[in-house]
C-alpha cells in the first residue's frame, strides 16, 4: 500500500514540496561612470526664482476660519461659549485656524439645551436641530427628569427654626462632667 502511494505520489510531480523553478531576475542597469565626458557648452543664465507671495498661492491656508451656525429664527436660539454668548442664531464665529474645539450652548425658550462642539482646523457650517421636550422622547439616551419629591400626607409640615427667647442655647460650661 506505501509502494503505491509513492508511485502515485511521484507521477503526480515528485511530492507535495516540489515547486518550478523561478525565472532569472532580469539584468541590472550599467552603472553610470563618474569618467564621463563633459562637453563644453556655453553657460545657460536661468531666470531667478520669484519670492513666494503668501495671497497668491492656492495652497496657503487662510489664519482663520469661519464657523456658520445655522437655527430656525423663529426659535431665537441663543448660542453660548462658556460664559460668553455670541449672539442669536444664524450666525457666523471667526476664529483664528487650529486655536482649538469650541463647545457650544444653544439655548431656546420651550426647547431642550444643545450641546455641541465645533472644530477650528476648517471653515464649518452646522445646522442646529432643536428639540422641544414633548418630541425628545424619541432621542436615544433622552430620560425625563425626575419629578420633585413629594411630602407623605401623614407628615406634619415643618416649620423653620425661630428664635424663642423661652428656650437656652447650652453652652460648654453648664454641662456636667464626670
Amino acid at each position: 500500500m506505501r509502494l503505491a502511494m509513492a508511485i502515485v505520489l511521484a507521477m503526480a510531480g515528485g511530492g507535495l514540496g516540489c515547486r518550478q523553478p523561478s525565472p532569472p531576475p532580469p539584468p541590472a542597469p550599467a552603472p553610470v561612470s563618474a569618467t564621463t565626458p563633459v562637453v563644453d557648452a556655453e553657460p545657460v543664465a536661468l531666470p531667478a526664482p520669484e519670492p513666494p507671495d503668501e495671497e497668491v498661492r492656492p495652497d496657503a491656508a487662510p489664519e482663520t476660519v469661519t464657523i456658520k451656525l445655522v437655527a430656525d429664527q423663529k426659535k431665537q436660539a441663543h448660542v453660548f461659549w462658556g460664559r460668553k454668548e455670541l449672539g442669536v442664531a444664524p450666525l457666523e464665529v471667526t476664529r483664528p485656524r487650529g486655536s482649538g474645539p469650541l463647545d457650544l450652548l444653544v439655548l431656546a425658550e420651550g426647547y431642550l439645551p444643545l450641546h455641541t462642539r465645533a472644530f477650528t482646523d476648517r471653515n464649518e457650517t452646522l445646522v442646529l436641530r432643536l428639540y422641544a421636550a414633548a418630541e425628545a422622547t424619541g432621542l436615544p439616551g433622552y430620560s425625563p427628569p425626575p419629578p420633585p419629591p413629594t411630602r407623605p400626607p401623614s407628615m406634619p409640615p415643618t416649620r423653620p427654626p425661630t428664635n424663642n427667647p423661652g428656650i437656652k442655647p447650652t453652652t460648654g460650661a453648664s454641662r456636667a462632667h464626670p
